[in-house]
């Protein structure tokens, strides 16, 4: 009878305990811009001739015209992909103890330079968990992006990433 009790007591504290785990949306919000006037200058020439094409292609009778455009954006790329940026960044991420329960919310900027340019917390649900988010992208792993381009021009790319903490 006393065994039969101590297990259900030992179930039940198990059972009552929680863990807190973390997972990671999906990217958002992406927005890619170019660094500096003199490419936004480059990047309106190409676009304005492209349309002045395209235009004049459309005035013909019998011709097919391809407008592709939209192909000359390239997003920026992590190494084996985003999934792979995903897995990098939960694996070492260290969640601390004490960690409140909600989203953690994080804006990143691939830069020109095939780095991350900035890291902005836009939402946190405590300082210990903002303090982790900060020292995970500190790590060499994650900053290893090919830059964005258009029309081969080198730009920048803005995302956002949620980190949630759950109990379970």
């Amino acid at each position: 009878m006393k065994n039969t009790f101590l297990i259900f007591i030992v179930l039940f504290c198990f059972m009552n305990c929680s863990v807190k785990k973390h997972y990671l949306s999906t990217i958002e919000n992406i927005k890619i811009f170019p660094a500096n006037k003199a490419d936004s200058t480059k990047i309106e020439a190409y676009n304005d001739a492209g349309n002045r094409q395209a235009e004049e292609c459309f005035k013909l009778k019998n011709v097919i015209c391809i407008d592709d455009s939209g192909n000359m954006y390239l997003h920026a790329q992590f190494p084996k992909g985003v999934y792979n940026f995903r897995i990098i960044l939960f694996n070492n991420f260290k969640l601390p103890k004490d960690a409140l329960e909600g989203e953690n919310r994080i804006r990143i900027t691939v830069g020109t330079n095939n780095t991350i340019d900035n890291i902005e917390i836009l939402k946190y649900t405590d300082e210990n968990t903002k303090k982790a988010i900060e020292d995970v992208f500190k790590i060499k792993e994650l900053n290893t992006w090919k830059s964005a381009k258009i029309y081969g021009i080198p730009v920048k790319e803005q995302f956002e990433i949620s980190i949630f903490i759950k109990k379970r």
